[in-house]
């Protein structure tokens, strides 16, 4: 049986994706990374880090207040924002409906498909951000972003 091997990604891969998106510094850079590949994407590494915190903060049983109002602000920051398009993140709009109805049940897994297909989404353009940064300095790598994102912003001027 003929695989595709792109899109067969092992465990490993996943696990380091995973733990590249908890690390700050790693994150940061994937993030600066897939915000030339697309305007969504960004906000799509933040909706995941955020979603982790909400998960923490269910986890650690601090009061439902709390987590109420981590609840809230994630959804008005990624689904339902009240700077244009409300949906900032990329997903489908049923998931975003699924979200708003189930707003006031607590616990950890409000969030899952959303996260789910942010992950997915995002895993995408994790080897394209290996090969990217494998050849350069750790330091070197914003720099390198940032004069890509020049040159993007010049050709859209242009």
């Amino acid at each position: 049986q003929h695989v595709d091997s792109k899109w067969v990604s092992s465990s490993s891969e996943i696990i380091a994706f995973r733990k590249a998106l908890l690390n700050p510094v790693t994150a940061n850079q994937f993030q600066r990374f897939v915000s030339l590949k697309g305007d969504l994407l960004e906000n799509g590494v933040l909706f995941w880090q955020e979603v982790q915190k909400y998960k923490d903060l269910c986890h650690s049983h601090c009061d439902d207040a709390t987590v109420q109002k981590k609840i809230t602000a994630i959804i008005d920051c990624f689904i339902n924002s009240a700077v244009p398009p409300a949906l900032q993140i990329d997903i489908p709009t049923e998931q975003a409906k699924k979200i708003l109805e189930h707003r006031k049940e607590l616990g950890p897994y409000i969030f899952r498909e959303a996260q789910m297909t942010i992950f997915a989404l995002l895993f995408k353009f994790w080897p394209k951000f290996c090969k990217f940064r494998s050849n350069l300095a750790s330091d070197k790598i914003l720099l390198a972003l940032e004069r890509k994102k020049g040159k993007k912003m010049q050709k859209k001027e242009g």
